[in-house]
């Protein structure tokens, strides 16, 4: 690492041209190591910040308990409570209905044990009336009918044999008459006999032709139409049945549904109750969320209402900390994650801590620009590798952030004070042989101390270290000069300007 040049602190009195000059503070252009750093100052915070937040729905949702800010809590501690009673109203109130929709429950369930013994009940009835249907058919076709077939045609036959041998009597009957033997009287009463026969051989016929015709083919439809009808009684069951059934599983389900809804609604209500408590998800010390411009009405403080999602409070990790500081958007390309940095806090001086960069955004911060004129700043975060564990940094406290960027070896360089600008052109004063000039000079990296050249100077120069006051007065002389005057150039050997002495 080079040793910077010393710089003349002493003012010598000199001659030049002819009159006694004051020597102005000077420094050597020498090369060396040139540590790159930039310096912003920023706020303390928690890398850890739990927030306690209203979960509570609605907009008036009233404080009536709260610890005092500043103080010390455990995990688990509750640190605010608002008002439960409209909340433990609305809990007792779907209790009830949840009570009358389990009720409920449980009557649709017996309703459908009775449905469906109905049903089965409706369906062995018409099972049976379908078989007796069938039976009855089956009955008259295999039995009645040929009984009372085979019966008529028994009669018939009965009756022909009757009217056959009363023929055969009557024509022994005649021949006897004829002989004597028999009286007509006998002859006229076989005849009358036998027509006797024929007419009950006439009226079997007659019968048997009325039952083989009429009757058969009427019992026949009538049995038809009943076991068609009991089909239907059957279909009629199994459908009816179907449909009490369904009936009342819908009517389970629908109070499974309320009963559902009703419990969800009851559950949603325990966990409003169990919000009406912000308990602190970690230890530390608790900070009410109360902005400095906030509305005094709007203040967290027992009695107050808040919104849902509203902050109550932070409690910070003391045991984390980082810095956060808004970096010039000149500087912020510069910045990256991961470099290292020295950070002083204001309340501990005498302290240096180290910190790394964390995280740099991407975006301008939109909040600051109305406030700087319009320059826009970029939110840096650098953690605090090193907190000290006796809690003895708090948020909100002021510290200086100074970011290693680079370190740039063997490189020409002078102090800042030496380089003066004008019209976006860079100057060193130089010592010459008849006393300081201005040179122009192109600049490079800087560590707020020194300022590397990159053209213009050599090794060894010496540069007067009051460049913007010199700076001011000779480009203002420049600047008074009329339009058609040829310009001042600066000497070569960086000597004085034209007339002698140092200038002002």
């Amino acid at each position: 690492m080079a040793v910077f040049a010393l710089a003349y602190l002493g003012r010598e009195k000199l001659n030049a041209g002819g009159r006694t000059a004051e020597r102005p503070l000077t420094a050597t252009v020498h090369r060396g190591t040139l540590r790159v750093v930039v310096t912003e100052r920023g706020n303390l915070e928690s890398t850890v910040t739990v927030d306690g937040v209203c979960e509570l729905s609605g907009f008036q949702n009233k404080i009536i308990q709260l610890l005092p800010e500043g103080q010390w809590v455990e995990k688990g501690t509750i640190v605010c409570r608002f008002d439960a009673a409209e909340i433990d109203k609305n809990v007792a109130q779907q209790q009830i209905k949840v009570q009358q929709a389990k009720s409920k429950i449980e009557t649709t369930k017996q309703e459908l044990e009775i449905a469906k013994n109905d049903a089965a009940s409706e369906l062995v009835k018409a099972e049976g009336e379908r078989k007796v249907a069938y039976l009855s058919q089956e009955l008259f076709q295999e039995g009645t009918n040929k009984a009372d077939v085979a019966e008529a045609q028994a009669k018939i036959r009965l009756a022909d044999k009757e009217y056959d041998k009363t023929k055969t009597e009557l024509d022994q009957m005649k021949g006897l008459v004829k002989k004597g033997f028999r009286s007509p009287s006998q002859l006229r009463a076989l005849e009358r006999t036998m027509d006797q026969f024929e007419f009950q051989k006439e009226a079997e016929e007659r019968r048997y032709a009325v039952k083989k015709v009429y009757e058969f083919e009427k019992t026949k439809v009538e049995n038809q139409s009943k076991v068609e009808l009991a089909e239907k009684a059957h279909e009629k069951a199994i459908a009816q049945g179907k449909a009490k059934i369904a009936k009342a599983e819908s009517e389970v389900e629908a109070a499974v549904g309320t009963h559902q809804i009703e419990q969800q609604q009851l559950d949603l209500f325990l966990v409003q109750k169990a919000k009406t408590e912000l308990a602190a998800e970690q230890s530390g010390i608790v900070a009410y969320a109360n902005e400095p411009f906030f509305d005094s009405s709007r203040q967290i403080r027992e009695g107050a209402q808040v919104y849902s999602r509203q902050r109550i409070f932070s409690i910070p990790d003391l045991t984390r900390m980082q810095v956060k500081v808004n970096v010039h958007e000149s500087m912020v390309k510069k910045i990256k994650p991961g470099q290292k940095a020295s950070v002083r806090v204001d309340a501990a001086r005498g302290v240096e801590l180290v910190g790394t960069v964390k995280t740099v955004s991407n975006l301008a911060d939109s909040n600051r620009g109305w406030m700087n004129g319009g320059v826009k700043e970029y939110s840096t975060i650098v953690t605090i590798d090193n907190t000290p564990t006796d809690s003895s940094l708090k948020p909100g406290m002021t510290a200086e952030v100074v970011v290693q960027v680079d370190e740039l070896v063997d490189v020409l360089q002078v102090p800042v004070q030496a380089i003066a600008e004008n019209k976006g052109t860079f100057y060193a004063f130089v010592e010459g042989p008849k006393g300081f000039g201005p040179k122009p000079v192109k600049v490079g990296e800087t560590d707020e101390k020194f300022v590397e050249v990159t053209e213009g100077l050599r090794e060894g120069d010496v540069v007067a270290l009051d460049a913007r006051k010199r700076g001011v007065a000779y480009f203002k002389e420049e600047d008074d000069k009329p339009k058609d005057a040829a310009p001042k150039a600066p000497p070569p050997d960086g000597g004085p300007p034209p007339g002698g002495g140092e200038g002002p």
